[in-house]
């Protein structure tokens, strides 16, 4: 009887993170996930326009710029030291940090306009928005992979992608 009831409490411990995430997703929600991603020098790996969510890592030497516009949310860097405003930003809004070596971000509950380069990028996001992808040319494998929308695994494109839907704008 003990058993039951501490299985019964462990499975009420990890159903409550499960509910909170089911509760703040909207319909139409999608996903993305890149894991290992990496792109030629000066070419993004990935240009994310979500709104939503995006937490991520850059394991090799990279660089990121995100755009939160005007009246934006707050997002955050870390491990990249300080932020340097984006030349040639219309707005002025866009920061960017790089080419630094393993840093962490996240842009959570807003629109965000992200891009990123380097080497061993992992993301995950979850909203609406389009994505354009690109790995290393003439490498069909171990340039990294993504999965769109909780779809199967596929190799980065060697070119720069078309912009993808992530989820449905309702």
């Amino acid at each position: 009887m003990r058993r039951l009831v501490f299985v019964f409490a462990l499975c009420s411990v990890l159903a409550a993170p499960a509910a909170v995430l089911a509760a703040r997703t909207t319909l139409g929600d999608g996903t993305l996930v890149i894991q290992n991603g990496q792109a030629p020098n000066g070419v993004a790996v990935v240009k994310l326009t979500i709104t939503g969510s995006v937490i991520g890592q850059v394991e090799g030497i990279g660089k990121i710029v995100i755009d939160a516009g005007a009246n934006g949310p707050s997002y955050d860097v870390t491990g990249a030291g300080n932020p340097q405003p984006v030349p040639k930003d219309p707005d002025g809004t866009a920061q960017q940090w790089g080419f630094i070596d393993n840093f962490k971000f996240r842009a959570v509950g807003g629109k965000f306009r992200i891009l990123i380069y380097g080497s061993n990028i992992n993301l995950v996001a979850i909203g609406t928005g389009t994505v354009s992808l690109t790995g290393m040319p003439d490498t069909p494998r171990g340039d990294g992979r993504y999965s769109l929308n909780g779809g199967g695994w596929h190799s980065l494109p060697g070119t720069p992608s078309d912009p993808i839907p992530i989820g449905a704008d309702d």
